[in-house]
Order: C-alpha cells, then sequence, then structure tokens
C-alpha cells in the first residue's frame, strides 16, 4: 500500500517537474518572437493560403476558434463558436456555410443537440501550412517577413511593367 503511494508521489512530482519545464520552454520561446511582427506576418500571409474573402471581416476569427478547438480536442457547437468569436450566430452561420462549401468545415449530429462544427483535415492542413510559413519566415530578415518569393516577383513584373 505504501509502495503504492510513494509511487503515485513520485509520478505526481514528475508530472509537475514536466509541466514546468514545459511552461519554462514556452516562455523562452515565446521571449524570442517579435509578437508584433508575428501578428503583421499571420494576416500577410493568410491571403496567399486561404481564399480573399476568409481574410477580412470575422470569418478568420472563426476559423482560429475552431483550430485551437480541435488541436486541444474539443468540438464547438455555432452558440460556442459565437460567443468566444464575438460574433452573432446569424453571421457566424453564413461563415459556417461559407466555409463548408470550400470543404474546410463539417458537422457532427448528435439527436436532439445542436451539431458541433469541425474543421476538416483540408482546413488544418492549410492553417498549419500557414503558421510553418510564418514560422520559416521569422529567419527572415524583418522587411521581407510575410512576404513568398514569388510575391516578390509578381510585384517585380507589375512594377516593371508600368514604368
Amino acid at each position: 500500500m505504501d509502495q503504492t503511494r510513494d509511487q503515485i508521489l513520485l509520478l505526481e512530482d514528475i508530472q509537475q517537474r514536466l509541466e514546468r519545464l514545459e511552461n519554462q520552454q514556452w516562455e523562452q520561446a515565446i521571449g524570442k518572437i517579435d509578437l508584433g511582427q508575428f501578428a503583421i506576418d499571420l494576416r500577410r500571409a493568410r491571403v496567399g493560403v486561404f481564399p480573399d474573402e476568409y481574410c477580412t471581416g470575422n470569418i478568420w476569427d472563426v476559423l482560429l476558434e475552431l483550430y485551437e478547438a480541435k488541436r486541444s480536442g474539443a468540438k464547438l457547437r455555432l452558440s460556442e463558436i459565437s460567443e468566444k468569436a464575438k460574433i452573432s450566430e446569424k453571421l457566424v452561420l453564413r461563415y459556417i456555410d461559407l466555409l463548408s462549401a470550400d470543404g474546410f468545415l463539417y458537422h457532427e449530429q448528435h439527436i436532439g443537440d445542436e451539431p458541433y462544427i469541425l474543421l476538416t483535415d483540408k482546413a488544418m492542413t492549410k492553417i498549419a501550412q500557414l503558421f510553418e510559413y510564418i514560422r520559416v519566415g521569422m529567419d527572415k530578415p524583418v522587411g521581407l517577413r510575410g512576404i513568398a518569393d514569388n510575391d516578390m516577383t509578381v510585384s517585380n513584373k507589375v512594377s516593371a511593367g508600368l514604368g
């Protein structure tokens, strides 16, 4: 009995130490990131990954709420998305229809309950691509962050055509 209790206490101690270590690593990682620049990079980069209409208004907030929910293993209903994103249910429903039509969302129905709204693998892949693009871009000089190489080529062509 005492041996089992000692093992449980040891496991709890190990878990607490791991949590502290994880928090320290997170704090160190965040300390290295210029959050303002990260926000700018995110805003610019999403246009290259998602359709233009996803990058305006509150639809982006809906996508991020659903991404965070899926990443953490949670499921959200329309009313919960509305509450978390601070957007009316009517507008969230319009966004859900748009995202569903593009294959980014699906509904998980439960008898008698409001359905869960979940991101598809396609949406998770797109968001992961976006975050990876930004992560890799953080190594670029500040003036070039969030600008893809092909974006620079296109702007050079446009500038050359105007001159």
